[in-house]
């Protein structure tokens, strides 16, 4: 357990009492974390415990504040609950079934299931492409997220109206809620029910609070109204999330949403080098929405110099050869472990940026995080399959997990067997699988021989096996990773699963374990195989760690290279102000060095990126960067000048 000194800016938020509402801005290493954990250890110690609940928008978030509450204390001191704002909303809404308007028990489809099954099937019943599948999920989410009508123009009305029809049968015979619509849910429960159990708290802390978008806020204001204080913290020079309709204002207006609300600011990080903070404000300054008196952060008094570059090279490929020769120099001279350094993208649609480098980077042998491991490990056939099956058990009516082994059936026709089982439970008015069990029971009479005998054959199966694989009532000792793995190797032969997904298990055991949330059943459990998988992939990695810029918020790393800063691709297709900020957020996540690369002439699939195009090839260095304190210069001079002259 390390000692905890505050500063002066830290005490004065110590001192804030727990009765009152409250806002803290704190930049990047600025001891916002360590300062919460400290003002929740003061408040659990004193005679009158308040009941408490800290909520993040970021799994990233909750991950670094269970550990600075591991660093702080020791483990006989019970901690408030921490969540994300969309675990919080689950529970709340599986303590009162009906409140939220969603389909229960809530299913969250993971990824694979979202395209293979909920979009596939949904093409099929709109006859239209998964290209506008995509759109309309993306429009309806807009809708909950900002609690106001959001069209694209792109989406013809006439099927815009089809899909919300369409749609909400599908969802009910599916059986599965969007991510997206938990908060809206949570949101209808408060508005409808004014006695919901599970929301008997006297202070709610927010961490995060910029990425928290218009739903998100009048979820925390209509908890706030049933008498819970709230204490926000955040800073909006990290507000990133803006396709998800998250915006700065939400914290800049706190203290008028709340009146008479106080505002803390913490500057002094004790993360960056002076020479990269110098840099990362010369960036956010030219957030034109920022106000001119909103304070920016400072280096600590031990914080090193620093190193920052922004290096041109004469094109993509030249680029990703520069990276990873400033990687490997990091890595022999400078004697940086690998996992200590991060390579950021603005976008990798298709691998665009990440191929070549990782390339680059395989011919110089150097071991690097595949961004793309966790997905790519949980969309194996055998893998897939040993997912369903271990959802059924934990609900024999998974509609989604019938669905996803009637899909993987080798013999079946998947197209046209999920749509007899669809139409079925249509004309009955039932659920997929109740209308499945029907037409099981009669024989698949709609389907070709070999389908009829390949489905039959499966259900006669899976249920032989479920029936002889009892469910433990408790969550398993060794974590429900080791019981599936173990459970495997006792199945007979009928499902396996590769050893990468092995790994992939114990990691989540080991992680729950450390952080003492261990899922108290199987469903919660598989319901974090995606999400929190992803995020171990991403701060357990024994190599070099590639991802984009968006996916590093939250992360701390002693040496970052940002890919691709040239101007059109920084901007995408964000407000000017969105894509600083996220420029910013990528810088600040370096300790000692930052490397910021572009390319002078673009060929292939980079070409595309951004918003540029091919026909105009002719690249520039972010506009954020012009009159600043770095200057571009010629990377493989940079290099040999750097390094290899020594």
């Amino acid at each position: 357990m390390s000692a905890f000194i505050p500063t002066q800016e830290q005490e004065q938020i110590l001192r804030h009492p727990a009765n009152a509402h409250g806002c803290i801005l704190a930049g990047p290493g600025a001891g916002k974390s360590s300062t919460v954990v400290e003002y929740l250890l003061r408040l659990l110690g004193t005679e009158n415990k308040s009941r408490v609940r800290l909520l993040t928008f970021t799994r990233a978030a909750t991950n670094e504040l269970i550990g600075k509450v591991s660093d702080q204390t020791d483990t006989k001191v019970a901690v408030p609950p921490l969540s994300t704002i969309h675990s919080f909303a689950i529970s709340v809404l599986m303590q009162n079934p009906g409140s939220g308007g969603l389909v229960y028990p809530i299913r969250i489809a993971d990824d694979w299931e979202k395209k293979y099954i909920v979009h596939k099937t949904l093409r099929r019943q709109l006859s239209i492409s998964e290209p506008e599948v995509k759109k309309l999920f993306k429009e309806m989410a807009a809708n909950w997220e900002s609690l106001a009508p959001d069209e694209d123009k792109e989406i013809d009305p006439n099927v815009r109206r089809r899909f919300q029809g369409v749609w909400g049968e599908h969802r009910e015979i599916y059986g599965y809620t969007h991510v997206s619509e938990l908060p809206f849910g949570l949101r209808n429960a408060l508005e409808h029910h004014p006695e919901l159990a599970g929301l008997d708290y006297e202070l709610l802390i927010v961490d995060e609070y910029q990425d928290l978008n218009a739903c998100d806020l009048e979820v925390i204001k209509r908890i706030s109204q049933r008498g819970c204080t709230i204490l926000a913290c955040g800073d909006d020079d990290q507000s990133i999330y803006g396709f998800r309709k998250a915006h700065p204002v939400g914290i800049r207006r706190f203290a008028n949403d709340y009146a008479g609300a106080p505002v803390f600011n913490l500057t002094n990080t004790r993360r960056c080098g002076t020479r990269i903070i110098e840099w990362a404000n010369h960036v956010i300054r030219q957030d034109t929405s920022r106000s001119a008196a909103r304070p920016t952060i400072l280096p600590g008094e031990s914080a090193p110099q620093g190193e920052a570059a922004l290096l041109a090279f004469r094109v993509h490929t030249a680029e990703a050869n520069g990276v990873a020769q400033i990687v490997k120099k990091l890595i022999e001279v400078e004697k940086i472990q690998p996992p200590d350094i991060l390579i950021l993208f603005r976008g990798d649609h298709n691998g665009m940026f990440s191929t070549p480098i990782k390339e680059a980077l395989e011919r110089e042998g150097i071991a690097y995080a595949d961004p793309n491991h966790v997905e790519r490990v949980l969309g194996e056939s055998s893998n897939r399959k040993a997912i369903a099956l271990a959802h059924l058990l934990s609900n024999p009516t998974d509609h989604l997990a019938w669905a996803t082994l009637l899909s993987l059936q080798v013999g079946i026709n998947t197209d046209s067997t999920l749509d007899a089982v669809y139409a079925r439970a249509r004309e009955d008015g039932t659920s997929f699988t109740d209308a499945m069990r029907t037409l099981y029971a009669e024989g698949f009479p709609a389907l070709p021989a070999p389908s009829r005998r390949a489905a039959s054959e499966l259900i006669d199966n899976v249920q032989e096996w479920l029936g002889r694989t009892p469910l433990p009532e408790e969550t398993p000792e060794d974590g429900w990773g080791n019981w599936l793995i173990a459970t495997t190797g006792t199945s007979g032969g009928f499902f396996s699963i590769t050893e990468e997904f092995k790994e992939i298990l114990r990691n989540l055991d080991t992680h729950f374990s450390e952080k003492n949330v261990e899922p108290s059943d199987l469903g919660r459990f598989l319901g974090q195989l995606e999400p929190v998988g992803e995020d171990l992939q991403k701060s357990r990695s024994e190599g070099v760690r590639l991802m984009s810029m968006v996916s590093s918020k939250g992360l701390t790393a002693e040496a970052c290279v940002i890919v691709g800063v040239d101007d059109d691709i920084v901007m995408g297709h964000d407000t000017q102000n969105e894509a600083c900020r996220l420029l910013y957020v990528a810088m600040t996540r370096a300790k000692k060095y930052v490397f910021a690369t572009w390319a002078r002439r673009r060929r292939g699939p980079t070409a595309h990126s951004g918003r540029g195009n091919a026909a105009q090839p002719i690249r520039h260095p972010s506009r954020f960067f012009d009159g600043g304190p770095v200057h571009s210069e010629e990377g493989t001079d940079y290099i040999a000048r750097r390094w290899n002259n020594l």
